[in-house]
């Protein structure tokens, strides 16, 4: 075979053309092709409308001339003969006898109707000069002269310089018209008078006397047709225009750019000069002649290689054999580099696979550098980190590598002034390395040592160092295998140490974030949890996989929750911090919270997520209520025993005057009467003003052990037979678990007894339902009593004042306004608490609580 030579050069194209390409020669005939055919397309649609316009023109003549005919033939053989009968042969009127006359008097009269129609009898020779043929009309008469058969001609003439439509028919003399043009001695002696002797004589029956002709004139029809031909010429051009863009758009396409592409390869496949000579001599011509020169040359290259072919069958078993020792040596050696290949890609698969499962570098180290050791002819290997500050390369981990430094500090500045010389000993070569050079050296006690860089984005993060190396076997591929290696080591030993840090940056965080008491939630730009801590877990009581990705506020995770989606989006708006106090639940039994709200701005300058930080400020709020309502009590407490010691004095002086009065006013039953009613509402005022003072001592409690459940029910007992009156009925539900205890009987009938009176008061007219309820709640220490009634309920504006003495919403007269104040105390006194709860229409709830500890 031929020996492989390299590609020629494409030849010169050739610098003029003699005759046009193929593309040239077909466009330019279809263009011809597509131009003739739109001026036959205009010229037969010209030639059709002509004809039509011709068709046309030739009836309404037919019409006018039959009309002008008629006429004559009345005169000829009706009028005439009649006039000859009345007046004699010798007698001759124009105006009724003569037919030439009468046809032209009626094509005058048509064409005052009719101005575009022109009527004419015409004839040579004339007797009456209007009658004298235009140039036309005697090329006509001629015509008929010459061709007796034609009975007609029609046709476009151009009359006048203006184009017209001619209709003429050929006029004959007859045996009836020899008395007129025959002999003028047998003429009519009026006519001879007339016209003379002279002119239209001497003809014989059967000669032409002239012709009718009837024009129309057709310039504005044709001028338009002509229009209408030009405009069809044009939009055909134009269609065929688009056509003729398309058709070179596609053949070029198809056809040339395919021809050209088949002589490309001809032209390139060439590679004898007088071969190029002949595709270049083609090439001056068109494709087609280029294709069969270069079909040419490949039937000439077909012939030689057929001959070489031939020649080479007589030695083909020698070649053979030497080709497949050849194959066969490079089989080997190929399958010698992909061993070599394969072990070092599965080494770095290994290498890549511990990677990932581990999570320490004390994991990872020792066997990444086993792995390593498969690549490199060395009798061991060990693994330095760089760390601490100054840095120093510490020893990690070896693998057979003897004696070998543990420590050794590195200074950054002489990596700036590295000598170029050859290394001679382990502590240069490791510093060499350090800077991020491989660098090996050779020496009787180390041996071979080679030092490779472990390298992650620039920075050396160790050395793995291997020793006694067969230099010999360290080409250039394995030098880049190395450093790869050692780059995906430096990569994994940043990336772990990253991993350690964050993982115990994330420790750090987390236990400061669980460990706060006070709920925290972080929310993203949707509002939905990203993260809680376990206060708000146990506030809600829902597990983290509950809440994470759910919206917030949700009431189906996270019922009452503080987080208002107004202040939210606020937030992502003026992205500020933003503080607030929310109320949740109802007004007796909600709970308060301090909400702060806190963004966290991206790159991008809008508010990424949001920190919520949510206090219960419940307790304290209720522990200033406390503080205010006992202030307030023990202020009010001073003002009525002040009031009380102040008005007592005159209320008596009042009393013992109404006593006087009485005596005096014995025999005067009014004046007792009215006296009476004086002292009746003096001792209200004595029994208020007592009130007051008791109000303001504060009497001294006086606990006795006794049960709890029969003083309710005592009370019950004093008040069930008012209440059945009132249809309001009481159900009682009390624990039998409830011990004694030890508290002032008296006092806590006073408590149940106010309140069971104000329940009464407030409940709906024949539907008042109270309940009474106790419960011993032994792992608290707490005995619980509830008054529950279905009244119209507390406003939310007043829940806050309800214990405030003289406070009260009953109508004048029903009330002092201090049972609930009084209420709140003894119950203050036993060291208890009283709440209420209500649903303005619907419930109030009161709840007595009262410790156990301080009883027993």
């Amino acid at each position: 075979m031929s020996e492989n030579r390299p590609p020629a050069p494409p030849p010169p194209r050739a610098k003029t053309r003699g005759f046009l390409s193929l593309q040239q020669k077909f466009l330019v005939g279809v263009g011809i092709i597509f131009l003739s055919f739109s001026l036959i397309i205009a010229f037969l649609i010209y030639s059709y409308e002509k004809s039509l316009l011709e068709e046309a023109a030739h009836e309404k003549s037919e019409m006018v001339i039959a009309a002008v005919e008629a006429s004559r033939n009345y005169v000829q053989e009706v009028l005439r003969p009649k006039m000859y009968e009345l007046l004699g042969h010798n007698a001759f009127v124009l105006e009724a006898m003569s037919t030439s006359y009468v046809g032209r008097a009626v094509g005058d009269r048509f064409k005052e109707s009719m101005p575009e129609y022109q009527i004419r009898r015409v004839a040579l020779h004339a007797r009456n000069p209007a009658s004298e043929p235009r140039p036309v009309e005697i090329n006509l008469i001629k015509f008929f002269a010459a061709n007796p058969q034609q009975q007609s001609w029609k046709g476009i003439v151009r009359i006048a310089g203006q184009s017209s439509f001619l209709h003429s028919r050929p006029v004959y003399f007859s045996q009836e018209c020899m008395h007129c043009h025959g002999r003028p001695e047998d003429a009519p002696k009026a006519l001879l008078d007339l016209y003379g002797r002279e002119r239209g004589f001497g003809y014989q029956p059967g000669d032409i006397a002239g012709i009718t002709a009837v024009s129309i004139p057709v310039d504005l029809a044709l001028a338009k047709i002509k229009d209408r031909a030009i405009a069809i010429f044009g939009i055909s051009l134009f269609g065929l225009s688009l056509l003729y863009v398309g058709i070179c758009f596609f053949f070029s396409r198809v056809v040339v750019h395919n021809l050209r592409d088949l002589l490309d390869i001809f032209r390139h496949g060439l590679r004898d000069e007088k071969e190029l000579q002949l595709l270049t001599e083609a090439k001056a011509k068109d494709e087609i002649r280029e294709l069969t020169a270069g079909a040419q040359v490949m039937v000439a290259h077909l012939r030689v290689t057929r001959q070489q072919l031939e020649d080479y069958a007589g030695n083909l078993e020698q070649k053979v054999a030497q080709r497949t020792e050849a194959l066969k040596e490079s089989q080997h050696r190929l399958e010698e580099k992909v061993a070599a290949r394969n072990q070092e890609l599965h080494t770095l698969n290994t290498i890549a696979e511990l990677i990932t499962q581990a999570m320490n570098l004390t994991d990872i180290l020792p066997k990444v550098l086993r792995q390593t050791s498969k690549l490199i002819p060395a009798r061991g290997a060990a693994i330095y980190l760089l760390r601490g500050t100054p840095p120093c390369l510490e020893l990690q981990c070896q693998d057979n590598a003897g004696q070998l430094i543990t420590q050794m500090p590195i200074d950054t500045q002489a990596c700036r002034s590295l000598p170029d010389e050859e290394v001679t000993d382990l502590t240069s070569s490791l510093l060499e390395a350090a800077c991020g050079r491989m660098s090996f050296f050779a020496c009787e006690e180390e041996h071979n040592c080679l030092n490779v860089p472990l390298i992650c984005r620039g920075k050396v993060m160790g050395v793995m160092t291997f020793v006694e190396v067969d230099f010999q076997e360290i080409t250039p591929e394995r030098r880049e295998l190395l450093l790869c290696v050692g780059q995906q080591i430096g990569i994994t030993i940043e990336s772990l140490q990253n991993v350690e840090q964050l993982v115990i940056s994330k420790d750090l965080l987390q236990s400061v974030f669980y460990g706060i008491t006070d709920m925290m939630v972080l929310l993203d730009r949707n509002l939905r949890i990203k993260m809680v801590n376990k206060a708000y877990l146990q506030h809600y009581g829902v597990a983290l996989g509950e809440v994470l990705d759910q919206p917030c506020p949700s009431a189906a995770v996270a019922p009452g929750c503080p987080l208002s989606p107004e202040s939210l989006k606020e937030i992502f708006h003026s992205k500020k911090p933003r503080t607030e106090e929310v109320k949740t639940g109802n007004a007796g039994n909600g709970e308060i919270f301090l909400v702060h709200y806190y963004p966290i701005i991206g790159e991008k300058e809008e508010v990424a997520s949001i920190v919520g930080y949510i206090k219960n400020i419940t307790a304290e709020k209720q522990v200033e209520q406390r503080i205010q309502r006992a202030e307030k009590m023990a202020a009010l407490g001073q003002l009525a025993g002040g009031i009380a010691h102040e008005i007592n004095n005159p209320l008596g002086v009042i009393l013992c005057y109404t006593d006087l009065l009485k005596s005096q006013l014995a025999d005067f039953p009014q004046g007792l009467q009215d006296v009476g009613t004086i002292k009746k509402h003096a001792r209200n005022c004595q029994r208020i003003v007592a009130d007051l003072l008791e109000f303001s001592r504060g009497q001294e409690t006086e606990p006795l052990l006794a049960q709890l459940n029969s003083t309710i029910e005592e009370v019950v007992q004093m008040v069930d037979h008012q209440f059945r009156r009132q249809h309001c009925r009481i159900d009682l539900d009390l624990d039998p678990r409830l011990p004694q205890l030890r508290f002032d009987v008296d006092k806590m009938k006073q408590v149940f007894l106010n309140l069971l009176m104000n329940a009464s008061q407030a409940s709906k007219d024949g539907q008042g339902i109270i309940r009474i309820s106790t419960r011993y709640r032994p792992e608290a220490r707490q005995v619980q009593i509830v008054f529950w009634d279905n009244g119209a309920g507390i406003p939310p504006e007043i829940m806050g004042r309800i214990f405030d003495p003289f406070f009260t919403t009953k109508k004048t007269g029903e009330g002092t306004g201090l049972g609930l104040s009084v209420s709140y105390g003894i119950i203050k006194d036993h060291g208890g608490d009283i709440q209420v709860e209500s649903e303005p229409g619907q419930w109030t709830r009161f709840t007595i609580v009262l410790p156990f500890e301080a009883q027993e």
